[in-house]
């Protein structure tokens, strides 16, 4: 895959992001009596959650497969792609953070609100630096 194609195709990170911080805050952002789709939306939440994870190991992979052709090339690795790889490596370890507070240490669970947004700015950080720069550049 070519860094341009790579650069549209992670756009599709950047939208499930921006859903999965749509449906927290529709379900735990409000005061009040819950939504009567509170449970469906949950559950979107939860299965894009997923499906987030997955399409961001995908895309780390085809970054990482990206690096090294371009090591082979004889092209060195210039600072934004260190920070790049820096914030991928920093989100992904926030989401399994995320994942393990609801999952396994229940007692951590008053911090997964703040971990998903942290994760959902990171995100839209993470694409700006690099999907968004990337683009003006061409």
């Amino acid at each position: 895959m070519d860094p341009v194609t790579k650069t549209y195709v992670s756009i599709g990170l950047v939208v499930l992001a921006v859903f999965e911080f749509w449906a927290a805050m529709r379900i735990f952002g409000r005061k009040g009596q819950p939504s009567k789709h509170s449970r469906l939306i949950l559950r979107l939440h939860r299965i894009f959650g997923y499906l987030f994870a997955i399409y961001f190991v995908w895309i780390a992979w085809v970054c990482v497969d990206l690096m090294d052709r371009l090591a082979d090339a004889g092209r060195p690795i210039d600072s934004r792609a260190v920070i790049h790889a820096t914030l991928a490596m920093t989100l992904f370890g926030l989401l399994l953070l995320k994942i393990s507070f609801i999952r396994m240490y229940r007692n951590y669970r008053p911090y997964v609100p703040l971990l998903g947004i942290c994760v959902v700015v990171g995100t839209l950080v993470l694409w700006g630096l690099a999907g968004w720069m990337f683009l003006i550049l061409l």
